[in-house]
């Protein structure tokens, strides 16, 4: 009966199997594309290309037009991130799933269906020296159990895919802590990883380029060629612009000769792609402090003497930068780099802004006319130089021909404030003209122009040379006004600043050094000046004081009801996270003068679901889509714990609704 029951279940399995595929024959063709678009585009895919010759096709222009698409959206920067992390596959998952550890400066590469991890340096100044394989299929990650010999801890190693097997070389690790202060190790080591018999291979070689790390490798046929890097030559540490191509089959080094010296100046960390079995790209690396490059060259190995070319690159400005410690791959005819946004300041520096009118276009003020003359000021205009004109002592009136205007609200209320803000200027202005002619000191003369001019440094003054001041003479009586004078500025200015957004809200200096970065360009206070901040402060305290007790003192009922909360603005769009630069290679092999062309970015290259901005993490290529994996956050570095991520990132076109 038991036997009957599950024929029964058996058979009905199978006619709903087969109503179902009689079901989806009977779709059109675009249908079915739209359809297997939502499959993961590696081993479902192909399994549905095995079904029938139409299925076949079909995945075929599926898998031809999601390439397409895929360089369209790079050029339109019409794309999309999706992330995978420890969180989202627990929750699609249920049970717990094994998942890799957070890692930089690792190794990854794409062979078929699966990305490949290798080592990395881990959050506690340590390297990894586990391989790991994640399924891009059914999206899980899982660490082969691999025999033979390991490769030591190391991050920053190369590691190529080919045939069935994985090379691995070079890397770095972290100096071990017994015995302290010992240097960081580089390595020269050779491993081949079969895939089929999850086996360490480690080849031994008699002559072979030194131990390195930083360094960028490549494939061509049977040969591997790596360039550059951090080396140890002669027990010194040095950058290397040296090429060295490893025979794969026969598993031996040798050096290639090359035309005349031009070749790229020593570096590491850059940028290395395929063109084709005879040519290779560089771009990018970084040669040492304050070195970073972002010139481009081109291989060619052709001949049995190879050439280094220099490449014309073009729209720089929208270009990535610091791709020394940013990762980028090859997508067809582009190259793809993930980096910092180009609206955000480079390396976290805090930059200053310039200080500009509130009225745009309003260029240099006229030149002074004579004390009572009228001149016609446009009316967008008037504001920006209406301080500035009435302390020259000129009225200011519309156009010739014209009707008076009526000032907004807005405008209203700024010419009011500039009014009162004048008037100050006025005062402050026959003060320091009493001093000084009651004080005898030329060193400050009163100043006019726009406000932001307060901000400027005192015009030097045309006077007969003082007599020279004694180091040990008491000062004289005229600091403190000087004192006064500079407080009473900073109040002006501060006032000014509510009517006047783009100034900066922190800083109050009356010069200002642009090489300085604007945290460590507050000029110090005198003793004047502190004595006076501190009698605010005491003001201060006693008003909330008083404020607190009248409402203790108040009824329960005279109490002003607190008003509701106002909604909050909107989120402002996050600066600190990674863009996309796309650089168009297509006229490097084509042309007579190759050069490369940087496309022009919208929105600053910063896409929908931008992860957070990380270094050192790695970039590869899938089928019509970019996987990110890894990094640190640069911020973190010095500290003792830092900040990776082991989260997976998916670049991809947005599906069309059909």
């Amino acid at each position: 009966m038991a036997a009957c029951s599950y024929k029964v279940d058996g058979e009905n399995d199978n006619c709903e199997a087969t109503l179902a595929a009689v079901n989806l024959n009977v779709l059109p063709d675009e249908i079915l594309e739209f359809i297997f678009s939502y499959l993961p585009p590696y081993g479902d895919l192909e399994h549905c290309s095995l079904v029938c010759k139409r299925w076949h096709a079909i995945v075929k222009n599926l898998v031809r037009r999601s390439k397409l698409n895929l360089e369209k959206g790079l050029t339109d920067f019409r794309l999309r991130w999706e992330v995978f992390s420890q969180q989202t596959a627990n929750g699609v998952a249920g049970a717990p799933l094994s998942f890799i550890a957070g890692r930089f400066a690792h190794s990854a590469v794409r062979q078929d269906n699966s990305m490949y991890v290798f080592g990395g340096g881990s959050s506690s100044d340590t390297t990894f020296n586990d391989l790991w394989r994640f399924d891009l299929t059914h999206m899980r990650w899982a660490r082969p159990v691999a025999t033979g010999t390991y490769p030591s801890p190391k991050g920053s190693a190369s590691m190529v895919a080919w045939r069935d097997q994985l090379v691995l070389f070079g890397g770095w690790r972290y100096p071990s802590l017994h015995p302290p202060y010992q240097p960081w190790c580089l390595f020269d080591e050779l491993h081949y990883y079969d895939l089929s018999k999850n086996r360490w291979l480690l080849r031994n070689t008699l002559s072979g380029p030194p131990p390195m790390a930083g360094h960028s490798a490549t494939v061509h046929g049977d040969r591997m060629v790596i360039f550059g890097g951090y080396q140890i030559k002669d027990d010194v540490n040095v950058n290397s612009n040296d090429t060295w191509v490893l025979d794969l089959p026969e598993q031996r080094w040798w050096q290639p000769l090359f035309v005349g010296n031009t070749r790229p100046t020593p570096r590491y960390g850059q940028i290395q792609v395929e063109l084709g079995r005879n040519h290779l790209l560089i771009v990018g690396g970084c040669g040492g402090a304050n070195r970073v490059h972002t010139d481009a060259w081109l291989l060619d190995m052709t001949r049995d003497v190879w050439c280094w070319k220099s490449l014309y690159v073009r729209n720089k400005r929208f270009g990535a930068v610091h791709m020394w410690c940013n990762p980028g791959c090859k997508v067809n005819n582009y190259l793809v780099v993930v980096g910092p946004s180009p609206n955000t300041p480079q390396d976290f520096q805090m930059m200053k802004q310039s200080r500009v009118p509130v009225v745009g276009g309003a260029g240099p003020p006229p030149p002074n006319p004579p004390r009572g003359h009228w001149i016609p000021v446009p009316l967008d205009r008037r504001l920006a130089w209406g301080i500035g004109l009435q302390n020259r002592g000129v009225n200011i009136r519309p156009e010739a021909g014209g009707a008076p205007a009526a000032l907004g609200p807005q405008e209203q209320y700024l010419a009011n404030r500039r009014a009162i803000l004048n008037q100050h200027m006025q005062q402050a202005q026959q003060f320091l003209h009493n001093n000084n002619v009651n004080n005898n000191n030329n060193n400050y003369q009163p100043r006019s122009g726009r406000l932001s001019d307060l901000h400027a440094p005192p015009a030097p003054a045309v006077s007969p040379p003082s007599p020279p001041v004694r180091p040990n003479a008491p000062p004289s009586p005229a600091d403190g006004d000087v004192d006064a004078a500079q407080r009473l500025q900073r109040n002006l200015a501060l006032r000014c600043r509510d009517n006047e957004p783009r100034l900066p809200k922190r800083f109050d200096e009356l010069y200002e050094d642009p090489f300085r970065m604007a945290a460590f360009n507050v000029p110090t206070r005198s003793r004047s000046a502190s004595r006076d901040h501190n009698e605010r402060i005491r003001r201060m305290e006693e008003k909330m004081n008083a404020i607190r007790n009248s409402r203790r003192s108040a009824p329960a009922a005279a109490q002003v009801e607190p008003q509701p909360l106002r909604a909050p603005s909107p989120k402002r769009q996050r600066g600190n996270v990674q863009s996309l630069f796309v650089c168009d290679i297509s006229s490097i092999l084509d042309s007579s003068e190759p050069s490369l062309d940087w496309v022009e970015y919208k929105n600053f290259g910063v896409l929908k679901g931008a992860p957070d901005r990380l270094i050192l993490s790695s970039l590869i290529a899938g089928n019509g889509e970019l996987i990110l994996f890894g990094g640190v956050h640069k911020e973190t570095l010095t500290d003792i714990t830092h900040h990776v991520s082991n989260s997976i990132h998916f670049l991809s076109v947005p599906r069309d609704i059909i």
